[in-house]
């Protein structure tokens, strides 16, 4: 059991993933083994510039990759086109969306064009402490991995969870009911401060809890106070955070008494389905 469970903007040495040029690409928070031990491997940063990540890789773990516009009033809107190839298929990303890629896929060979607005894109990877890279050739025939990629927050049995009017603009969703063999991830705008949140729960999975500033110019910056209550502890925030919680350990609520700008707020985890107890 770790004695830390987050990770704020700073700490940890984060790395570029390969992106040329090094600048079009900026990190906002970094969390790994050597910041958080036991957590899953995460990466929240902003694509600032047209550049490519060229190259093929594979990891042993599951990946899923998160895309969104920086623009909550036109959040669908990507603001830019990203292509990413999967094995023998190229995926044309030009709306907010998760990519998922599963353990021992062939991927990369990414270009990002015609950028008008930086791109927020998060990697996590489900069952990895570090980042760990191999050389892949694609082997597997086209069409396979065409439909890896998920746009809307649209889950298949049509929950929303209840919000405060105003707090929260849905964005994404994906399960294992989504996409067979997906992990479970959602994600939000917090566009005004609140003072409620789900009660404390525990998952039989473990999960990830993001807070991620919406300036691409000061990454770290929150623009928002978050207190996040963990394993009987309130932890307060004002930079972007990552939040590693093991599961069976309680956590929530989630109260946000400052919020200057609209904040990006996501969780996930190691589980195909989402359940709390």
């Amino acid at each position: 059991m770790p004695d830390k469970f987050y990770s704020l903007a700073g700490d940890g040495k984060a790395c570029k993933m390969g992106f040329q040029p090094e600048s079009a690409i900026a990190n906002s928070v970094w969390m790994d083994e050597s910041v958080v031990p036991g957590c899953m491997f995460n990466q929240a940063s902003w694509l600032k510039a047209d550049c490519t990540r060229p190259g093929r890789i594979k990891q042993d773990t599951d990946v899923l990759m998160m895309f969104i516009g920086s623009n909550p009033d036109d959040k669908e809107n990507l603001n830019a086109t990203v292509e990413i190839w999967l094995e023998n298929d190229k995926l044309t990303l030009t709306h907010t969306c998760f990519v998922f890629v599963p353990a021992g896929v062939a991927y990369g060979d990414v270009k990002v064009t015609g950028l008008t607005a930086p791109v927020f894109f998060y990697s996590i990877h489900m069952n990895s402490s570090e980042y760990k890279e191999t050389p892949a050739q694609a082997t597997e025939p086209a069409g396979k991995y065409a439909n890896h990629f998920v746009e809307k927050y649209a889950p298949v049995d049509g929950r929303i969870p209840e919000a405060p009017p105003g707090f929260v603009d849905f964005l994404l969703w994906i399960d294992g009911k989504k996409l067979a063999g997906a992990p479970y991830m959602e994600a939000v705008w917090f566009k005004t401060d609140n003072d409620t949140g789900p009660a404390g729960h525990v998952h039989d999975f473990d999960e990830v809890i993001g807070f991620i500033g919406s300036d691409a110019e000061h990454p770290e910056d929150l623009g928002a106070t978050v207190q996040f209550v963990l394993n009987d502890r309130i932890i307060e925030v004002n930079k972007s955070a990552l939040f590693y919680v093991p599961r069976g350990i309680c956590h929530s609520p989630i109260i946000v008494p400052e919020l200057k700008r609209p904040i990006y707020h996501f969780s996930g985890g190691n589980g195909g389905d989402y359940v709390r107890k």
